[in-house]
């Protein structure tokens, strides 16, 4: 077949079944093209001046628009230079509930300087994450659904763990870095740091300052969760540009107010960088844009609040929801400050700012304390697969698409993964994805943002993405699937106790009594936690035994559960048995995502976290030395 409109069928089929055009009386010269006459019918008298004339003409105004185009070219080359690409914030709770923000309008939380941001911004209120934070991480970082390549599930990596992002997979702070982007993570990394090359700065980062870990204390910043709980220090800065010899972007950081608030670190050092990066703009032209990832601790456990921001909350009757409140008064002033920064230095305008939490709140520990939180009208919480585990507050503000005049939030809802956001910021910072980048689950948005907030009405709004795999785990028996209206969850959709929503009425509660079954819906609270616990290791040892077990669809339960998310938030009332095309369209869908094409990777969080993790005078270090012994030898 010839090339379209040249030869071929099309070519024959332009040429021998149109009807023949007479020729334009008015066009004497026949310069209007094909439609209006042959292009070169002469009048009769047409003479040799008037042939040399007409040339001339066309050649004065083909010169013209030769110049102005280059012209124009060079111009917009200028406008669309280092100077004129967004800035790219992006603000990451941890553990943030979706009841627990002030702009969702039905809450107990004051949260002034996150509402006024999403005052002017694009509210989505259909953005899923994975149910724990690794897996959420990583998914943002890849643009890839994290079972693809062996973080998925409701699984972390804990302190000792050699688990990290596999170099293969490609990052966006990678990415944005090749298109000239400077790259900073404050905050928490929590994607590996058993081996230096697992390190922020050793993934595209040209500056780090936060802990590699996933928890830690507030003010002493020592490890807190999982198997090595209190075994080290972990607060690190780290830059391309260090002097050790050894390890060259790595140093501990000598907190200069020992038992400073987390909180007030990070936002120290974003604000810095944020003023720095105005200094640097006033010295030299032509300044590279910035991509700044704040990754606070709040609200993540322990909740141990600073008492000013107890004060501030001393209105809520509740002890549990008040130190809950309190650490997300915490979080709001650090984005206020840091958008009060932007807006000093004139910034505020050319930047891009992103706020979501990595998953659902978490609303009780393993041994039953609440810790306050809550996902209404949702059910569940971290670590299940409900969508008060997976559905989480956030919002984008594009200074570039919003008009002056707007003084309300745009809600959207369409579906949204947190894996969109690679895709999306790569396309809101001009730049395509380079060679090195796996196919992604990821779905650009950049267009649907820019229409609604040009004014367009939802309903004429294209949504990007039609359905989202928030995860499948053959391992603890839970997967789940949500398109439009309808979520299938197959297997269990939580682990653990973590079925439930905490309890904004009469705390009577669980506090020394895990097994109080409440009667709503609304309030669950498992009555077998401890069992579930005991259930969950024999699971783990089982695995180590056997960890070549299948790791499809097929070697999952055939427990099936269908629930209307427009009218079910509770997802309470089961329709498999009732919507049977539905219930097996999205198995279908599902079953198309773990097959031989699309395997399912071994989850690896299972590894032993003591093996070969050592801390160096108290302080956590990455503990695989991958160097040659030539390379040792030289440092001794």
């Amino acid at each position: 077949m010839g090339r379209r409109g040249t030869s071929g069928k099309y070519r024959n089929l332009s040429q021998s079944r149109r009807p023949a055009l007479k020729p334009d009386p008015q066009d004497e010269l026949g310069i209007l093209g094909e439609e209006h006459g042959p292009h070169w019918r002469f009048k009769e008298d047409f003479s040799i001046l008037d042939y040399c004339t007409y040339h001339v003409l066309i050649a004065f105004i083909v010169l013209i628009v030769v110049v102005t185009t280059v012209s124009l070219a060079i111009v917009l080359n200028r406008e669309q230079g280092p100077t004129n690409l967004p800035n790219i914030l992006v603000v990451i709770a941890d553990d943030l509930g979706y009841n627990d923000v002030g702009y969702q309008g039905h809450g107990d939380i004051k949260t002034p300087y996150i509402d006024s941001l999403a005052r002017s911004s694009i509210v989505l209120e259909r953005h899923y994450t994975q149910p724990m934070c690794s897996p959420s991480r990583a998914a943002m970082f890849t643009g890839r659904y994290p079972f693809r390549y062996g973080m998925g599930g409701s699984r972390a990596i804990y302190y000792g763990s050699k688990l990290g992002l596999d170099d293969s997979e490609q990052l966006l702070s990678e990415e944005l870095k090749k298109g000239n982007y400077k790259t900073y993570l404050i905050g928490k990394w929590h994607l590996g740091f058993g081996d230096w090359e697992q390190t922020p700065t050793r993934r595209g980062f040209d500056y780090f300052y936060g802990t590699y870990g996933g928890s830690t204390t507030y003010r002493s910043h020592q490890s807190y969760e999982g198997p090595r709980a209190g075994d080290g220090y972990d607060l690190f800065e780290d830059t391309q540009n260090g002097t050790n010899k050894k390890f060259p972007d790595i140093n501990p950081v000598d907190d200069p107010s020992p038992g400073t608030f987390s909180e007030l670190l990070f936002t120290q050092k974003a604000v810095k960088i944020i003023e720095d990066e105005q200094e640097e703009d006033e010295d030299q032209k032509g300044k590279e844009p910035f991509f700044m990832v704040v990754s606070y601790q709040n609200p993540h456990a322990p909740i141990t609040p600073m008492e000013r921001d107890v004060e501030q909350n001393k209105d809520i009757d509740n002890e549990n929801r008040r130190k809950m409140a309190a650490m997300i008064t915490s979080l709001d002033y650090g984005v206020g400050r840091i958008t009060s920064a932007l807006e000093r230095t004139h910034q505020l305008n050319q930047t891009i700012i992103i706020f979501l939490s990595d998953n659902g709140g978490h609303l009780m520990m393993p041994s039953g304390e609440s810790l306050g939180s809550s996902n209404l009208p949702f059910r569940g919480a971290k670590c299940t697969l409900y969508e008060g585990g997976v559905r989480t507050p956030a919002f984008i503000k594009i200074p570039q698409f919003t008009p002056v005049t707007m003084n309300s939030s745009v809600k959207y809802n369409g579906l949204f993964h947190i894996s969109d956001w690679f895709p999306t910021i790569l396309k809101l910072a001009q730049l395509a994805p380079s060679d090195k980048v796996k196919e992604l689950d990821g779905v650009d948005h950049a267009e649907t943002f820019r229409r609604l907030l040009s004014g367009t009405p939802q309903h004429k709004v294209k949504k990007p993405r039609d359905h989202i795999v928030l995860d499948i785990d053959p391992v603890f028996d839970q997967a789940a699937i949500v398109q439009e209206k309808y979520k299938l969850i197959v297997g269990k959709g939580a682990i653990m106790s973590f079925d439930q929503v905490y309890p904004l009425i009469n705390e009577e509660s669980i506090e020394n009594k895990p097994g109080l079954v409440k009667n709503s819906s609304h309030y669950q609270v498992s009555p077998n936690i401890y069992q579930e616990m005991i259930e969950y290791s024999k699971v783990q040892e089982r695995y180590k035994e056997d960890p070549d077990k299948c790791l499809s669809l097929d070697c999952m339960s055939s427990t099936l559960s269908l629930y209307d998310l427009s009218w079910d938030l509770t997802e309470s009332h089961n329709l498999s048995s009732r919507f049977i095309d539905e219930r097996e369209g999205l198995y279908k869908t599902l079953k198309d995502y773990s097959n031989s094409k699309n395997p399912i990777v071994e989850p690896k969080f299972f590894e032993d976290h003591n093996s070969e993790a050592k801390t160096e005078d108290n302080v956590w270090t990455p503990f695989i030395d991958t160097r040659s012994d030539e390379e040792n030898q030289e440092d001794r």
